[in-house]
């Protein structure tokens, strides 16, 4: 037995509850559906279990993977197919099941990026405690898994230097063509990311128009 840091006596995770763990690394969609909760319309909390547009992107973004070693998408999307709720859950998953990663969601505007956070923080406070990941200190922009020096990390698109200064595994651009400084975002933001294995990038937006990012 050990103790957790409220001096707490802790019973170790077995060794098939330890398999099970290392399993979900790979596995996404159960991740999502046996620890993430998300609030649909009805305000009631249910798991995220993809629908059929979410199941879609998936399967392009690990058809990539096993093909290159990492993810690069571009998503023109519908509205209220939940795009943007796949991306963050594969952001939280990614994050909480590796070491020394680092998540960045950059939104349109602010209310936005209060809504992806509150999200990132609904799914931290509804998981289950055995799989729940210590947190460090939290504030409104950022969540840090401090004992896996793991963090997500969310902004706003208002000016032009958001983002530059980071080491990025997995960027989440939200509602891009709707920044107001799209290009000198991406070419910024963008080269973040480095171009190694296991780093995604993912561009998702509803349209606006033609001849604009």
């Amino acid at each position: 037995r050990r103790m957790d840091d409220a001096g707490q006596s802790v019973t170790p995770l077995s060794a098939d509850t330890l398999r099970k763990l290392a399993s979900l690394k790979n596995d996404y969609p159960t991740f999502a559906s046996k620890l993430l909760r998300i609030r649909p319309k009805d305000g009631d909390l249910r798991s995220l279990s993809f629908n059929r547009a979410q199941l879609y992107i998936h399967e392009q973004a690990e058809d990539q993977k096993r093909r290159t070693g990492r993810v690069r998408k571009v998503i023109v999307k519908g509205r209220q197919q939940g795009c943007s709720t796949y991306v963050e859950g594969r952001a939280y998953h990614y994050t909480t099941t590796r070491k020394g990663r680092r998540a960045f969601i950059l939104a349109h505007e602010q209310e936005a990026t209060n809504n992806i956070f509150e999200m990132a923080q609904r799914f931290y406070d509804n998981c289950p405690p055995r799989f729940r990941p210590h947190a460090g200190a939290a504030n409104a922009k950022e969540l840090h898994f401090d004992k896996l020096d793991s963090s997500i990390k969310v902004g706003t698109a208002g000016t032009k230097a958001t983002g530059r200064s980071q080491t990025i595994n997995f960027f989440h651009g939200s509602e891009v063509a709707y920044w107001p400084f799209a290009e000198t975002h991406a070419g910024g933001v963008m080269q973040t990311v480095p171009d190694i294995d296991d780093s995604e990038s993912w561009l998702e937006s509803t349209a606006a128009g033609r001849g604009n990012y």
